[in-house]
């Protein structure tokens, strides 16, 4: 059930917007008025949200080297964004994300319990050094990760951060007071001007309201982080078109953009599964951008040359989309089209080519053309007039569309859900690409040709279609794949040992093999067939064998020789049997396992020691250090037990967990108490080193209870099973812990 309060997108986005208020109010409101006052304080809110999450996420990141890796590549690419909005307040210093990365690698090198302890202090303090000369907050984000990070619970770390952010405001103010006598520093802060920043408590408020949730799935990947560079660069973009609106020049950069999206588009494309669909999406992107590129040249060009060649780079450019889109509808929708189509559009493509390439000797396509100075507000073609080529081709593009359209509707009345909604994205892109010339007999843009600006909206609901409903071409593509370059090797021979086929596969197992190799001189091919072998062992992988006669009218022509590769098959069963007996945290026996062990050794009449184990002020650990702490404490104890095996005999000495911090020993054939309680100091004793050596010195320490299984020691006809020994250590156990803990007891029958 889903709690109540704010979950952790939540608690982003609104740092998202804090910042956005704050550095619009940076941009565009005057410092002192009292609506820059207030978006300045409410824009306090973000730098305590992310430092609580990279706290957060410090916690519980599985790969600390990528979360540092991803921190500083967002790093360098805010640099040039944020310079491009805040040159003249930051000057050298730098982006909050590098201020986040200073206070991640801080915390690192804190909890890096490998190192000695003054070195880490020396890298902390590094750390801080940096944050002090080009750091935008000074120290701040590492003061408060550190208390965030630190604290027991929110409470105290209210309290601390409520402490430090007076404290560094008032060491602010001194600093303020003096640089306005002594002008060390190039900021000329006054104190009215910095009082905003105690805006910073206001934050504890929506935090106090986290309910430890994620929240939705709904945003990409890495939003947060490529959402900062981008807000800068909007608003770097829109404080550069507020000093002197030039339209002409933001006609072109919007034609630069619509080209930049349509190649990440392509790039994205590529870097999914190879299909058919796949290619005909590349294939539409490839033209679509070369469309786009030759309205760029035509819109900056000066002359009737430059003008001309761009045209006929945008009509084949053109002409190749709406192949493109047929390709597309074809393959992503899985409709057959006709063959006689695409042989269609390729004969009106060369046709119009031609006649476009050679207008000035048959005027087909054009009756003439130049370039008019006064055409809007650059140069401009001008079309003379229009040839039947032109209106023919004109036809032609809505004809491929309303087929197009027709064949996707059928099929959207008779396909399956996906399809339908893979068509319905096609059907947009469809309109995306015909709404400029919807548009224009609106005179919306002023005399603006706008076509390849809506290109790109064409190419994301294409793209869309093969990532977000995408079957690869499943059918096709991956049983294809299955017989050529699958697990499976598939060798086939005929009755006189002649190789007629084989996949790659079986390169792997028996070498290069080519047709018509004789396959008996192969000798493990030979071995398989004459000895009947039935499982193969190849370079950490395990493989079943099969052999099928292939009979033609009842007569053996040949073979078919199967090899499956069932490695995983058999590392899933040895981790399911590992698991039916082993503690998954620590390794050793579970309490089932050395249970039935046990009993099964008392059956035998054999003697021993029974241990029970059990970690001092366990619960302490875990409240004041954290359960990941907790489970340090309990995987070293394991070890300490896996080593004491190793040295005495794996046949002799079973070491369980039970759950928590229970563990039990049994000590086959051990029954003299000198030998026992050597062993249980050695035992505590390398306990406390391996602490030590991870950095845990005192973290906690080991109590042991002893239960002799010794007939003499319980007494003839009295029956000793598991649950008498269990029982009898415990009690040993508990007068260990009424002793002082850290020691040892035998059970003594009364």
């Amino acid at each position: 059930m889903r709690k109540l309060g704010l979950n952790k997108t939540q608690l982003q986005l609104l740092a998202i917007l804090a910042m956005v208020v704050d550095h619009t109010a940076w941009g565009f409101v005057d410092f002192m008025s009292p609506l820059g006052q207030g978006m300045h304080i409410f824009g306090r809110l973000t730098l305590p949200i992310m430092c609580f999450f990279i706290a957060e996420g410090y916690r519980h990141t599985s790969n600390l080297r990528s979360y540092i890796s991803r921190m500083m590549t967002f790093a360098l690419i805010s640099i040039i964004p944020f310079y491009a909005f805040f040159h003249e307040e930051y000057y050298y210093r730098q982006n909050i994300i590098f201020d986040l990365l200073l206070a991640l690698l801080a915390l690192s090198a804190m909890e890096h319990r490998q190192w000695n302890k003054a070195i880490r202090i020396m890298l902390v303090a590094l750390v801080i050094l940096v944050s002090f000369v080009v750091g935008g907050w000074v120290l701040m984000p590492i003061v408060y990760v550190f208390i965030f990070y630190y604290s027991r619970d929110f409470k105290e770390a209210a309290k601390r951060f409520v402490v430090a952010t007076g404290l560094m405001e008032v060491g602010l103010i001194a600093l303020i007071l003096l640089n306005q006598q002594y002008h060390f520093s190039v900021y000329d802060w006054t104190v009215p001007e910095r009082l905003y920043l105690v805006g910073f408590v206001l934050a504890l408020i929506p935090l106090s309201l986290y309910n430890g949730e994620k929240g939705g799935t709904w945003l990409p990947r890495y939003f947060f982080y490529g959402f900062y560079p981008v807000h800068f660069a909007v608003l770097a973009y829109i404080k550069y078109l507020l000093n002197g609106i030039n339209w002409q020049e933001i006609y072109i950069q919007a034609h630069i953009v619509s080209l930049l999206i349509g190649v990440a588009l392509l790039f994205y494309v590529l870097l999914q599964k190879s299909s058919r669909a796949q290619v005909s999406v590349v294939f539409f992107l490839t033209m679509g951008v070369m469309y786009v590129y030759g309205f760029l040249m035509e819109i900056t060009a000066h002359d009737v040359g430059g003008v001309y060649t761009a045209t006929k780079l945008q009509y084949f450019a053109l002409s190749m989309v709406l192949v493109a889109i047929t390709y597309c509808n074809q393959e992503l929708c899985h409709v057959k089209m006709p063959t006689l189509l695409f042989v269609f559009q390729a004969v009106v493509t060369l046709i119009s080519m031609h006649y476009l390439f050679t207008y000035e000797r048959n005027q087909m396509f054009y009756t003439g053309i130049s370039v008019n100075a006064q055409a809007g507000p650059f140069p401009r073609m001008e079309i003379e007039g229009y040839g039947p080529a032109f209106y023919g081709f004109l036809l032609y593009a809505f004809i491929i569309c309303g087929i197009n359209i027709g064949v996707g509707a059928y099929a959207a009345i008779h396909g399956t859900q996906t399809q339908k909604k893979r068509l319905h994205l096609l059907f947009f892109g469809l309109l995306s690409m015909w709404g400029a010339y919807i548009i224009k007999p609106l005179n919306l843009t002023n005399g603006y040709e706008i076509p390849a600006l809506f290109i790109p909206f064409t190419a994301y609901f294409i793209t869309r279609a093969l990532v977000r409903y995408n079957y690869l071409d499943s059918v096709t593509v991956n049983f294809g794949n299955a017989i050529s370059g699958g697990q499976t090797g598939i060798l086939v021979i005929d009755r006189n040992h002649k190789v007629l086929y084989h996949n790659e596969a079986i390169h792997g197992l028996f070498g290069k093999i080519k047709k018509f190799d004789d396959a008996f001189k192969i000798p493990d091919v030979e071995a398989v067939f004459t000895h009947k072998i039935n499982t193969l062992e190849r370079n950490g992988h395990t493989y079943d064998i099969k052999v099928e006669p292939v009979l033609e009218q009842g007569h053996h022509t040949g073979d078919i020789l199967w090899v499956y590769d069932l490695t995983e098959h058999y590392q899933d069963y040895d981790r399911m049997l590992k698991t039916s007996t082993h503690d998954d945290l620590t390794g050793l026996f579970n309490r089932r396992w050395f249970e039935d062990k046990v009993e099964e050794l008392i059956a035998k009449n054999e003697t021993g020691a029974f241990f029970m184990v059990d970690l001092d002020k366990f619960k302490h650990v875990n409240d004041t250090y954290g359960h990941q702490v907790g489970d340090m404490a309990l995987i070293v104890l394991a070890t300490c037990l896996k080593n004491a095996r190793s040295k005495i005999s794996d046949s002799n000495f079973y070491p369980a967990r039970f759950g928590g911090d229970e563990f039990c020993i049994f000590y086959r054939g051990e029954t003299n108490p000198v030998v026992l309680s050597e062993f249980s100091q050695k035992l505590i004793a390398a306990y406390d080193k391996e602490l030590e050596d991870n950095g845990y010195p005192d973290l906690t320490s080991l109590s042991l209870g002893i239960a002799i299984l010794d007939p003499q020691l319980f007494g003839k006809g009295e029956e000793v099973n598991f649950s008498k020994l269990y029982n009898c250590a415990d009690q040993a156990l508990y007068q260990a812990k009424e002793k002082g803990r850290k020691t040892f007891r035998f059970y003594i029958p009364e």
